[in-house]
């Protein structure tokens, strides 16, 4: 067999290949001798049939089916004779075809893993926000869990709903006289001023008196809600059944003991800014992670192979879509489209960043021992209270064993990459509610 590579592309490869005659006559006399058992011809018998009579009636299915073959076992034999690491399925110029006497020739494109050599990966310059955590954080969390502590009674002392009020309401809504979807809630509590509902609506229940029936009309928002309603005239009508009000505890030590854990207020509030530190360090370490990984990509700019960037397209859109299920609704295939053109540059960034850190791994020899490999399915295990043993049969019976050692190796190499990198501590960014604080003062 002869074989001939010419490189299209730091991705792609043609790959001619030429079958010689024997190897193909080999294959056919085999095929028809396979064929001759089973085939039921009309005045043979079974195993009995001449081969010319077999040639006259399958000609065109056994050729085909050993084109076929031999197409598929040459590339494989390929593609090991020229040490190429495809990364997709080949696509041939044209199907060949058998002639008499001659060698079977044929051409395919192949993308291939590029051969990355990474040059810069030391001293990368990346910037670090400083984890800070403010005392309107705190306050933010202490109210977070009087929220929760709050006690719903009923309002006994009024009829007439106010701003902050629970309002159990029945509410109806139609469009030109016809209920939609949503349009309908039968005891539904509406929190007034919360938000929570269209704009106008709670507006609309306050001043109702208890037991009071309102008729108005109400647009519904461009941007929400059933199709058939958006940025249409609604017709609601409303029934203020009761009143209820949220009742706050004060937020003093009293309230921490009752959480349960602690004696005092300040033993409360020096825990949520020791669990809020925690957390916003995690979120520091994840986007440096992020950072030195786009700084990476940025220092070694290499081409990544269109089918490498399609699967990590649909590693990121797996979720979004299983939860259409086939729905071929054109419209959910036209958002799902031009989702996937938004998210294409960073699974591109994704892609190269993998390659890269390869690169690194090879260069510092870095590799997952089986300790590592242990020591991750323990991870896995307490993650999803499930053991170890239970973890490691699943990720055998799905062929993951070799995809975890693999992401260990990234790991490990993105951990080198950060440890030599120069990382400079910035002050955190003031967020808009800061800026408008601010201002006002």
């Amino acid at each position: 067999m002869k074989v001939e590579v010419e490189n299209l592309s730091k991705v792609e490869r043609r790959v001619r290949i030429e079958v010689p005659w024997e190897t193909i006559q080999t294959e056919l006399n085999e095929a028809y001798k396979a064929l001759s058992k089973r085939a039921r011809v009309k005045g043979f018998r079974p195993g009995k049939v001449p081969r010319k009579v077999l040639e006259q009636l399958y000609k065109k299915t056994v050729e085909g089916e050993v084109v076929g073959r031999l197409v598929d076992d040459s590339f494989r034999a390929a593609v090991e004779e020229k040490d190429l690491f495809p990364i997709d399925r080949p696509v041939l110029d044209e199907m060949p075809t058998i002639e008499s006497g001659a060698p079977l020739e044929f051409a395919a494109r192949v993308e291939v893993k590029p051969e990355v050599d990474v040059e810069k990966y030391e001293g990368l310059d990346v910037e670090k926000t400083k984890v800070t955590v403010e005392d309107a954080q705190v306050e933010q969390e202490l109210n977070a869990l009087r929220e929760k502590a709050a006690v719903v009674e009923p309002i006994n002392d009024r009829t007439e709903a106010q701003t902050g009020d629970l309002a159990v309401v029945d509410f109806f809504g139609y469009v030109d006289g016809e209920t939609f979807k949503g349009g309908k809630g039968i005891n539904y509590t509406v929190e007034l001023g919360s938000g929570k509902m269209i704009p106008g609506f709670e507006d609309a229940i306050v001043g109702m008196k208890v037991g009071e029936e309102k008729s108005f009309q109400l647009a519904f928002p461009e941007g929400s809600g059933p199709d058939e309603v958006k940025g249409k005239d609604v017709d609601w009508k409303i029934d203020l059944k009761e009143l209820k009000q949220k009742i706050y505890p004060e937020i003093d030590d009293e309230f921490a003991q009752d959480l349960g854990e602690y004696d005092s207020l300040e033993e409360l509030q020096a825990q949520i800014r020791e669990n809020l530190a925690t957390r916003e360090d995690a979120r520091s370490k994840r986007e440096l992670r992020e950072k030195v990984m786009d700084r990476l990509v940025e220092a070694n700019p290499i081409e990544v192979p269109p089918a490498m960037v399609e699967r990590q397209l649909s590693m990121m859109l797996e979720d979004t879509e299983k939860a259409l299920g086939g729905n071929q609704d054109p419209a959910l295939l036209e958002i799902l489209g031009k989702l996937r053109d938004d998210l294409r540059p960073q699974a591109e960034k994704r892609v190269a960043a993998s390659l890269l850190l390869e690169s690194v791994a090879r260069k510092e020899q870095l590799e997952a021992t089986d300790d590592d490999v242990e020591a991750r399915i323990g991870e896995l295990a307490r993650e999803h209270n499930l053991q170890p043993k239970q973890v490691k049969q699943q990720l055998r019976a799905n062929n993951q064993i070799d995809s975890l050692r693999y992401s260990l190796v990234q790991e490990k190499a993105l951990d080198l990459v950060l440890e030599r990198a120069q990382i400079t501590e910035k002050e955190p960014e003031p967020d808009a509610a800061d800026d408008e604080a601010s201002s006002a003062t």
